[in-house]
């Protein structure tokens, strides 16, 4: 019994959606402000960038422990269903080879019969459950990790100077041209691994003191 085999495939495609959705929200928001300007002098002077999302989900830090840990739990729950699955496949066998030497009396059959059926739904029951909190927690990191970005992204853009900062994706791409000129994309990821390195270190730290303060 595979459990959400399809959930690891399609965690990068989610998280560039994800992001990909919030920067057409984003867009949506900015368009009235920007059309607001005076002249077609002023716009030609805006300051736009990109970021290759791709390449972001692939070389941010924070996305890929989420990803690593996301996948260790899913793991955890296969490994789960797996393991009732084959005791549920040898019980099921054993019934079989006690029923064709009639070891069975026409009740204990049917009470066993019963019994095996129950035992199958619940394993598939325990799949679906597992399955679910899975996506629901997989919906989450996704959230966080897209506010993260977001959050980001405006304040890079107040420091730079940028206007528009786009998002571009081989998955889910509304940019139809993008000069390389204009991506930024590895100074982004640079910066948020810096940041989120940063983090780290200092949850490690409190962690130390927690445990020293215990002991």
């Amino acid at each position: 019994m595979k459990l959400c085999k399809t959930i690891s495939n399609v965690m990068a495609v989610m998280a560039i959606a994800t992001v990909m959705a919030a920067c057409n929200q984003n867009s949506k928001e900015a368009a009235p402000q920007a059309n607001t300007t005076p002249s077609a002098e002023k716009n030609s002077g805006l300051k736009i960038a990109f970021v290759q999302l791709d390449t972001l989900t692939n070389q941010y830090k924070y996305y890929q422990d989420v990803n690593d840990e996301f996948k260790k739990k899913q793991a955890n729950a296969e490994a789960t269903v797996n393991q009732k699955g084959k005791s549920f496949a040898n019980q099921a066998q054993e019934f079989q080879r006690k029923a064709q030497s009639n070891q069975y009396t026409q009740e204990q059959f049917n009470n066993e019969q019963a019994r095996l059926a129950k035992l199958q739904q619940d394993i598939q029951d325990l799949s679906t459950r597992l399955s679910v909190s899975l996506q629901e927690e997989q919906a989450k990191e996704l959230q966080a990790l897209t506010d993260t970005i977001q959050h980001f992204a405006e304040s890079y853009a107040k420091e730079k100077g940028y206007d528009f900062i786009l998002c571009k994706s081989s998955q889910i791409d509304n940019v139809l041209y993008a000069s390389k000129a204009h991506d930024i994309t590895d100074e982004v990821v640079k910066a948020l691994n810096k940041r989120y390195d940063k983090s780290a270190k200092k949850s490690a730290a409190k962690e130390t003191k927690k445990t020293e303060t215990k002991k």
